[in-house]
């Protein structure tokens, strides 16, 4: 007289598979070369083998006898569904506390560009710096280089001329009361001009730190 059989193994996760049998179901654990069983009529079962050769070592603990298996078939079966359930639920807890705290992580990031935006920009303290003090009187020089071509206007004999000086003439000078400008003299002709357009000051420095040796 032949028996009907039913056996069906599903995947759980890698390395975790759920066998489910006509009175029984167990857990396996492992891969190729070896795993470990552990539920079912038969116990915890351990097998080692050498993949592709055919060759395999099966040791078994926790063997029941048939009367028990039957009787409490459907008890165990039972028991194996709780503990899937479990399984299940502490890998969702795990899933999802991971995701929570990707999300707490980016909305740490996205927060921090708006504080640095929004911060009050510290103001650049203006610069303090002394000008060095205008040379005494007694180092003045009494003639000038032109570092800028000069025009000069005047009147010699009832009439206008006008001359043109060009940049590297030495002529005499005469500096301003506010040592802003000087007058530049050529013959009877005179002209002011701004004190930048001299070697005005570098004479006079020069004249100073001789003095000084």
């Amino acid at each position: 007289m032949g028996f009907f059989r039913f056996r069906r193994s599903f995947k759980i996760m890698p390395g975790v598979r759920w066998n489910l049998g006509k009175r029984s179901s167990s857990f396996s654990f492992g891969g190729k070369g070896f795993h470990y069983t552990v539920g079912g009529p038969r116990g915890g079962r351990t097998t080692v083998g050498i993949p592709g050769t055919g060759l395999s070592y099966t040791e078994t603990s926790g063997h029941t006898s048939t009367t028990t298996e039957e009787s409490s078939g459907c008890a165990g079966c039972l028991g194996q569904i709780i503990l899937l359930f479990l399984v299940l639920g502490g890998i969702s807890m795990c899933v999802n506390s991971g995701k929570e705290t990707s999300t707490d992580k980016k909305s740490t990031a996205s927060s921090s560009p708006q504080a640095s935006a929004t911060s009050t920009p510290q103001p650049i303290p203006a610069s303090t710096a002394t000008p060095p003090p205008f040379p005494e009187s007694r180092y003045w020089p009494k003639k000038v280089r032109l570092l800028k071509p000069v025009e000069f206007t005047g009147s010699v004999s009832g009439g206008t001329v006008r001359s043109t000086v060009s940049a590297g003439t030495i002529l005499p000078v005469l500096l301003s009361d506010d040592h802003q400008s000087v007058e530049v003299r050529m013959n009877d002709l005179s002209s002011t001009i701004p004190l930048a357009d001299t070697d005005f000051l570098k004479r006079a420095n020069l004249k100073k730190s001789r003095s000084m040796e």
